[in-house]
C-alpha cells in the first residue's frame, strides 16, 4: 500500500547555524537522512536572525562561534520563541552564551551516535521516528562517520 502525501508524517523543520562548509554539508546530509527538513542553514548571525524572523522552526543546532561572531543573539531569539536547540563547538564549552549555559553542547568532532544522543535528549527525536514519508528506511551514515572539527580549509 502506498501512503498518500496527506497521510505522510510531517518532517521537522530545523535551523542549522554553522559557518564551516564541510561541517554544514555533512550535517545537512545526515539530518536529511534522519528525516529532518532543513529549512535554513545560516552561516552568519544576521542571516540566522533573518531566518528566525520569517520562518518557524521546530528545532535548531547552533555553532557557538561563527568566525568572530558570537551566537548569543540567535540563542536568545530562539529561546524567546520557545524553540528547542543545542550548541556544538570545536572550542571550549565555556564559550556557550552565559544565559544558555544549561543547554547541551555537542563537542566537535563528534560521531553519529553522539549526534543521535543529542537529538534524542534535547529534541526527543528517535531515529526510527524520522523515517521518510514513504516508509522506506533511509541510508544511514556509517556509525564511525565523524563530523570534522573546525579549522582552515586544506
Amino acid at each position: 500500500m502506498v501512503s498518500s502525501p496527506e497521510c505522510a508524517a510531517p518532517r521537522k523543520r530545523l535551523l542549522l547555524v554553522e559557518d564551516e562548509p564541510v561541517i554544514a554539508f555533512a550535517l545537512e546530509s545526515t539530518l536529511r537522512e534522519l528525516g529532518f527538513e532543513l529549512v535554513t542553514t545560516a552561516t552568519r548571525v544576521s542571516s540566522a536572525l533573518e531566518a528566525i524572523d520569517r520562518e518557524t522552526f521546530d528545532y535548531a543546532i547552533l555553532d557557538v562561534s561563527l568566525g568572530s561572531q558570537r551566537i548569543d543573539a540567535v540563542a536568545d531569539a530562539l529561546a524567546a520563541r520557545g524553540c528547542p536547540f543545542f550548541f556544538m563547538t570545536g572550542y571550549e564549552t565555556g564559550d556557550v552564551p552565559s544565559g544558555h549555559a544549561a543547554r547541551a553542547v555537542l563537542q566537535k568532532p563528534f560521531r553519529l551516535k553522539q549526534l543521535l544522543a543529542a537529538l534524542s535528549t534535547e529534541f526527543g527525536f528517535a531515529a526510527e521516528a524520522g523515517l521518510p514519508p514513504h516508509g522506506e528506511r533511509p541510508a544511514k551514515p556509517s556509525p564511525s562517520s565523524a563530523i570534522p572539527a573546525p579549522g582552515p580549509a586544506l
